[in-house]
């Protein structure tokens, strides 16, 4: 890096003039030029790599295009954040709930720059919350044709259940899918003579319950 180590000796000597020099800013380090020539090659190699990564990518069918990308996002964010590698960093959670700051969020921006050659916006994490939905702008701005057809994960049913919950009970009713909703989880049956108190029954719930019911198949 440049910069030499200190003794503990050197570095309290150093404390004590920066309280008597009388400035504002001080820095208490040694500087060496011995690290300029690593520093110069490792600043080649890192030009090289999105050349070789764009060459690479060319070379692989869509999903391995896509693993490729996913596992290069997710391992910057893990070394941003500080985890051991990319497999702890889920590909559906958000970046915020895994930490990551207005701070940590532009270095992680400007490493996968580096990483991908890409100019990438300073609102980054913010426009793109999760690794999947960052994964697949990076693969459409390596692969703008094809990038729109790469087929999303499927959602969980703990995904499914918590969209579920953001759709107010009007809404349904309203567009006639609530009655259909039921019957699927088979909550009423068109047979059923009591169905009009089922219904009843369904209107006094709230939300939660309604979709807690309707996804465990109507078990009271």
């Amino acid at each position: 890096s440049g910069v030499a180590p200190l003794t503990v000796a050197e570095g309290l000597a150093l404390f004590d003039d920066a309280l008597h020099a009388g400035r504002a800013v001080l820095v208490p380090a040694r500087f060496t030029t011995a690290g300029g020539a690593p520093r110069t090659a490792r600043r080649r190699a890192a030009a090289a790599t999105p050349a070789g990564l764009a060459e690479r990518l060319a070379g692989l069918e869509p999903a391995d295009r896509l693993s490729l990308l996913s596992d290069l996002v997710r391992g910057e964010a893990a070394a941003v954040l500080g985890f051991p590698d990319a497999a702890a960093i889920d590909p559906q959670r958000q970046f915020q709930d895994l930490g990551l700051d207005s701070l940590t969020a532009v270095e992680f921006r400007d490493r996968l720059g580096t990483a991908t050659g890409l100019r990438l916006p300073a609102t980054l994490v913010f426009d793109y919350p999760t690794s999947h939905a960052l994964t697949g702008l990076v693969l459409e701005r390596f692969f703008p044709d094809t990038a729109p057809g790469t087929a999303a994960p499927p959602r969980t049913d703990a995904e499914v259940r918590q969209f579920l919950t953001t759709v107010p009970i009007s809404r349904l009713r309203e567009a006639g899918l609530l009655d259909d909703l039921f019957r699927l989880a088979g909550v009423l049956e068109e047979s059923e003579p009591d169905a009009a108190e089922a219904i009843d029954s369904i209107d006094s719930m709230d939300a939660d319950r309604l979709i807690e019911l309707a996804l465990e198949g109507g078990a009271a």
